[in-house]
């Protein structure tokens, strides 16, 4: 990707309820690699490329996000804060991403940075680019948490949702023999792809552009979707379909509100959840496959 295009930086100061909402409405309308930060309000971030479809697609945001009112959710504003952008990627995140540990082995490298490895440690070399995924969300924490506790040499699984690849490149790194790594959003594909071969794990990952996931026949081991509680609900049976009796779904991107609907939604699915993890406003949620 060239890193020097205009893009147009959306960000929507939004309620915990509406967040899942707005980043629905960017994304059908556009918008790649959107970030989730903060609690009250939550702050809902996405780019555009500048160019003649850009004003149709922010007055499209816009009237989706009022219109989440029709349907009971109150955004809480409806405002889009628009700054026109026309910088060196690479530049802007040396400035907010640096080497973090994460668990007590995993560490997260930004690629501009260096760092020497200690005996143990796996170092992930990631470049998010525009791409969800640094992390340095509390989603993102907690599934490298879990995946760094449950991952066993030689497991099959599948990343729903791979944003920048940070969790199907930890999968890898910590022993999974094949990673399938799922997204919809072409930028997300693009940068995960590129950090896949930045951390040379081409021959344990393969980086797919969809968002369907009929086309997996064989039963895999183990799944990470750090996506959306909306997502992860209507994806279920897909989810239980292609997890082996027994397996673990590693299930984030859940606000509190939305809890237990996830929960009746994955129990509806053969789903039992076992563990459920914690940080602010954000649920991660461990669930096996039932027999």
């Amino acid at each position: 990707m060239q890193t020097t295009l205009r893009w147009a930086e959306i960000r929507v100061g939004t309620s915990t309820a509406a967040h899942e909402a707005v980043a629905d409405i960017m994304t059908r309308n556009g918008c790649g690699g959107v970030a989730i930060k903060g609690d009250a309000p939550v702050l809902v971030i996405s780019y555009l490329p500048v160019d003649d479809r850009l004003e149709e697609r922010l007055e499209a945001i816009q009237e989706g996000i009022r219109d989440l009112r029709r349907f009971g959710i109150e955004p809480g504003t409806d405002e889009l804060v628009v700054r026109y952008v026309e910088e060196d990627w690479a530049e802007s995140w040396k400035e907010q991403f640096h080497t973090t540990r994460i668990g007590s082995k995993i560490i997260i490298k930004p690629s501009w940075e260096e760092y020497q490895a200690a005996r143990g440690e796996i170092v992930l070399e990631i470049d998010p680019g525009m791409a969800f995924g640094t992390g340095s969300h509390p989603t993102t924490i907690m599934c490298l948490e879990i995946l760094e506790k449950r991952m066993r040499r030689g497991m099959r699984v599948v990343d729903f949702g791979t944003g920048s690849g940070i969790l199907a490149i930890a999968a890898a790194k910590l022993g999974a023999s094949l990673v399938i790594a799922l997204d919809s959003d072409e930028i997300a594909v693009r940068s995960a792809r590129e950090n896949v071969i930045r951390n040379e794990e081409e021959e344990h990952i393969e980086v797919h552009q969809t968002d369907n996931l009929k086309f997996i026949l064989d039963k895999v081991d183990l799944i990470t979707a750090n996506i959306i509680a909306r997502t992860i609900i209507e994806h279920a049976a897909d989810l239980s379909r292609i997890l082996r009796r027994g397996g673990s779904l590693i299930a984030s991107g859940i606000t509190t509100d939305g809890l237990l609907e996830v929960e009746q939604g994955l129990r509806n699915e053969r789903f039992e959840v076992a563990e459920t993890y914690q940080k602010g406003d954000w649920v991660t949620l461990l669930a096996r496959k039932a027999g």
